[in-house]
């Protein structure tokens, strides 16, 4: 059925044409009557759905899914793209995750309660949020303002309480905020325990964990309307498991700073300014034996991150500026033996990766009706590893140098060091607006994504059978650069009473970055079937369809859609981890008080795959079906609850990695049913 669905759709287009504009407000904004919308829909999915984390969150946009690994640390994929394509911020500061092996993703360090919108710009609509991003952008931010007393108090306060019935999660939430109408200081926090989830089955996943978030933000206007603002946030995870991966989180902690100094008045030839700095420190101890009790590897990682820009905003329409930033990566591999560390290698070998960029983009009003928008950005990227030629120094049989790694697997011998990028990216768009709800585009873009820390310097190695190696997981220090070259088509529209938001994209990848195995098969004990990169040819299409339509005053239904695909041409073998189609229908009711809905999330199966890499192999189609409501119970007091997966169905997505700890589970199967609610008093 979803099959013939695809046919019928792949010849619509969608508007997500989302672009920057002036500075004011947000560091990656977009027109308003698109911005508001991508915000509100994912913001507001919080009292439809129990949401664990940032990529949850994102999964309720269009266009988003998900890879789930566990019970937390959801990995979002934006038009079959993930982890190094998608440039994260939180509150300004690029994130990069401190583990190696993708527990912690940068939108698993969001609660989405504590932050007040979401931006997601997919593909290379704008120039201005660093170098790659080839897959898209996506923002969470906390929107705070000096505001006189409310009703006689200069405090407004949120509490609430959260439950998830299935795994027995429960979570706090506080947020509050104090103004003089000149400055403010805000603090919000929450803490997660969740236990281990069942799936349709009724079988228990280790899959608990237990989170902290808090922040302090300290702001003020200036004599000349200006704003300053400090920014520190706190996140801890602990305990979390992941039966999707060989390790377990034992914890994971992050400390992020923010300076941001925002010029609206305007000043020479600039009509505002923008000036912000940032660092964020990660670290990250993972193991195989805490919580499960059956081995002795361990490893240490650490992610450190420092950047600034300036941005100007030009009084024709037109944006200016400079960044900078610099992340550092270590990661050591240890076998535990009696107590005593025995190292292993340097996973990732003291990684230092460096960019400096420059962009101009501007606006231009062709017509009444018609702009055109065009972009160029400049990127000097250099990295580099510091210790792949160091011995770990132990007295283990295997201790390797991350050299002889690279050595063993690629052709010659590979001394891995310093590489540097000239790196480019620009985007063409042309747009005709029609009245408010009217708008069509076309737009192309170039994007170069240079390869990350893992992709060029990782060096993971595990002992076997027969003195192989099964479990390497090998960096290439010769890898180019990606080249992504996109043509897109988009609307907004009215037709026959439904609003009709749809797109379609084309991408031809030169030297797209993936993995295969270096027997060219499956996990092997007697043969060396190591994970290693290479660079291929590859295209990229799909397209998403979003159609809302107002039955009644009151009564409203949306119906979401997307597909991609990709392949491998050079191989001519599909890309791995692409979802199928899929996508979700929904009725709501709604009232000035009160809210009623259902939700049927469906996928079609996926029988383009390659098992070489991640795939697990073919994945069947599912239906699933969703019951959410919502009250006031008095003015400032919301209670929402719901059921998911009513049905109680087994199932699991496509993108989930394989259950390494359940030999009867191919891949890790979603929740099963679950009842959960929410208590949230805003005054």
């Amino acid at each position: 059925m979803f099959k013939n669905i695809n046919y019928l759709f792949a010849i619509l287009f969608i508007s997500n044409a989302i672009y920057a504009e002036d500075l004011t407000d947000i560091e990656i904004t977009a027109p308003s009557e698109v911005n508001s919308s991508v915000n509100n829909e994912a913001i507001s999915d919080v009292k439809t759905r129990n949401i664990v984390d940032g990529g949850d969150l994102l999964q309720s946009i269009n266009g988003v899914n998900v890879i789930r690994r566990g019970g937390h640390g959801l990995d979002p994929v934006v038009r079959g793209q993930s982890d190094q394509r998608i440039n994260t911020f939180i509150d300004g500061a690029m994130i990069y995750g401190s583990c190696s092996v993708k527990m912690d993703t940068a939108s698993t360090y969001i609660n989405a309660e504590s932050y007040d919108t979401v931006t997601v710009i997919k593909g290379t609509q704008s120039v201005m949020f660093g170098s790659g991003g080839t897959g898209g952008v996506v923002s969470f931010k906390r929107v705070t303002e000096p505001y006189s007393s409310i009703n006689g108090s200069p405090f407004k306060m949120k509490f609430g309480q959260t439950f998830d019935g299935n795994s027995e999660t429960f979570s706090s939430i506080a947020d509050i905020t104090y103004s003089n109408g000149t400055s403010y200081l805000r603090l919000n926090g929450n803490y997660t325990e969740a236990g281990n989830y069942e799936t349709g089955t009724g079988l228990k996943l280790q899959s608990e964990y237990k989170t902290s978030n808090s922040s302090l933000i300290l702001g003020t206007r200036l004599d000349d309307g200006s704003k300053l603002e400090l920014t520190y946030t706190d996140n801890r995870q602990d305990d979390v498991g992941y039966p999707g991966l060989p390790m377990d989180i034992n914890y994971s902690y992050a400390d992020i700073y923010n300076f941001k100094y925002h010029r609206v008045i305007p000043f020479g030839i600039f009509s505002s300014m923008r000036v912000e700095a940032f660092n964020s420190d990660m670290s990250h101890l993972m193991d195989n034996y805490v919580m499960r009790k059956t081995d002795t590897m361990q490893t240490f990682a650490s992610s450190d991150t420092y950047g600034w820009r300036i941005h100007g905003a030009l009084k024709d329409n037109a944006r200016i500026g400079v960044d900078y930033e610099h992340n550092t990566r270590d990661a050591e591999q240890n076998m535990v033996i009696s107590s005593t560390n025995r190292h292993l290698t340097y996973m990732w070998p003291g990684v230092e990766i460096s960019k400096l960029g420059v962009f101009y983009e501007k606006d231009t009003i062709m017509t009444q009706t018609q702009s055109f928008s065009y972009g160029i950005r400049w990127d000097q990227v250099e990295a580099e590893p510091t210790r792949a030629a160091d011995d770990p120094g132990s007295d283990h049989m295997l201790q390797v140098t991350a050299n002889s790694l690279y050595t063993a697997h690629y052709t010659g011998t590979v001394t891995a060091g310093k590489r540097d990028w000239d790196s480019f990216s620009g985007f063409l768009r042309l747009q005709e607006m029609k009245g408010p709800m009217s708008k069509y585009y076309i737009s192309a873009s170039f994007n170069e994504r240079t390869p990350d820390a893992t992709e060029l310097f990782h060096a993971k190695t595990s002992m076997a059978m027969g003195m192989k190696y099964r479990d390497r997981h090998i960096g290439n220090p010769n890898l180019d650069s990606e080249k992504h070259l996109t043509m897109e088509l988009g609307l907004e529209d009215m037709i026959a009473g439904n609003h009709v938001n749809a797109s379609i994209y084309f991408t031809d990848v030169n030297d797209y970055i993936t993995t295969h195995r270096v027997s060219d098969g499956t996990y092997d004990n007697s043969v060396n079937d190591a994970r290693v990169y290479k660079n291929v040819d590859a295209t990229i299409w799909g397209y998403e369809l979003s159609l809302s339509r107002d039955l009644s005053q009151n009564v409203k239904t949306k119906l979401n859609l997307n597909y991609t695909n990709g392949n491998d041409d050079t191989q001519n073998r599909p890309l791995p981890q692409i979802m199928p189609l899929s996508g979700n229908l929904v009725l709501d009711y709604q009232t000035l008080s009160s809210n009623y809905g259902m939700r049927l999330n469906f996928s079609d199966s996926q029988d383009r795959f390659d098992s070489r890499v991640l795939d697990t192999g073919r994945t069947g189609g599912y239906t699933t079906i969703d019951f959410f409501a919502g009250f006031e119970l008095v003015p400032g007091m919301d209670l929402t609850f719901g059921i998911s997966n009513i049905t109680d169905k087994r199932y699991s997505s496509h993108l989930s990695n394989a259950n390494v700890l359940d030999a009867s589970a191919t891949k890790v199967d979603e929740p099963g049913r679950s009842i959960w609610g929410s208590v949230i008093y805003d005054f």
